[in-house]
């Protein structure tokens, strides 16, 4: 997860994902063909069936109807805003109820619309374009909340959070999980030597070429502070920590940085530590806080040995 997906981009060849949910085949039809030219069209005939795609798939938006057997549409819009992952997606109503107090509760439940049936594609169309357009807005704003504003990956609020779901991810499916961190080394004296503009680029470019060293959609590259970058590695054990954290020392030497003295390059030293929650026994729970302090020790450990070090270890309830 090396690039912060910053939502849809109405300029881009993808089409947004529309989730319909009714009980009546001919009404998911007719909002199909209103739809089908502009979005990806994905559709639910129950309540359980919607929150079921909406938590797999991509979803940009929901068109709901209310009136349905077992669980009605008031209350998978309640279920689906109290989801985080799912909360953000935009819910429309589309009913026969034509009551103010009926559309009232559809706003209080968190839908952002209400279309009344009979379905007028026209309406829907317009609706639908304009929610998907604030959304994509959102999303774009929310990414560049995410990402930090000097080095241009993530920030360290977007890695303490994710940081701690990932620990928590790994304690319920038993999978090891590494935090490696990466120091650029000598960085005061490089600051003394090259101003703040130029170490500001070197930031950028050491940023840049790391985030590119994450594998898969799990990886997670992110600024961790000063000369410091982070990269969560879920599902990987200490073997792989280590082969990743050798990479990523040829990754910023192979940058051809210039360092602070002539014909010297830039480098770089990691630290690493990895939780293998099938290994131990902890009395109680890690935090972000905990693996970030240890893999921070670990980092000045490895510093304190030279220019371009590696020092990893495994969690231990004494860290």
């Amino acid at each position: 997860m090396a690039i912060i997906d910053p939502g849809i981009d109405p300029g881009s060849q993808e089409r947004p994902h529309v989730l319909i949910v009714d009980d009546v085949s001919e009404n998911i039809e007719v909002l199909a063909a209103a739809l089908g030219s502009e979005c990806e069209v994905f559709f639910a005939m129950s309540g359980d069936e919607a929150i079921e795609i909406a938590s797999s798939l991509r979803i940009d938006l929901i068109l709901l109807d209310i009136m349905m057997p077992d669980v009605d549409g008031y209350e998978v819009c309640r279920l689906l805003k109290l989801d985080p992952r799912l909360a953000e997606i935009p819910v429309i109503f589309v009913t026969a109820k034509t009551d103010i107090e009926d559309e009232a509760k559809g706003f209080e439940v968190g839908g952002v619309d209400y279309i009344t049936k009979p379905i007028k594609r026209l309406r829907v169309r317009a609706r639908v374009s304009t929610h998907l357009q604030l959304k994509a807005s959102r999303d774009r704003l929310r990414a560049l909340a995410q990402v930090d504003s000097i080095a241009g990956v993530a920030n360290r609020a977007t890695f303490d959070s994710l940081l701690e779901r990932e620990i928590k991810r790994a304690e319920l499916e038993q999978m090891p999980l590494s935090l490696l961190l990466v120091g650029i080394d000598d960085f005061g004296a490089l600051v003394d030597s090259r101003g703040h503009l130029a170490i500001q680029t070197l930031l950028e470019r050491v940023g840049r070429g790391l985030a590119e060293q994450a594998r898969g959609a799990l990886d997670f590259c992110a600024h961790f502070g000063g000369p410091q970058f982070a990269m969560i590695l879920p599902q990987q054990g200490a073997d792989m920590a280590l082969d990743r954290a050798a990479a990523l020392v040829d990754t910023v030497a192979q940058l051809g940085l210039k360092g602070r003295e002539p014909g010297q390059l830039v480098t770089a030293s990691v630290g690493g530590i990895t939780l293998e929650f099938a290994l131990i026994d902890l009395t109680q729970r890690v935090s972000s806080h905990d693996l970030a302090l240890a893999a921070s020790q670990a980092l000045e450990q490895a510093a304190n040995t030279g220019r371009g070090q590696l020092w990893l270890q495994r969690w231990e309830s004494a860290v």
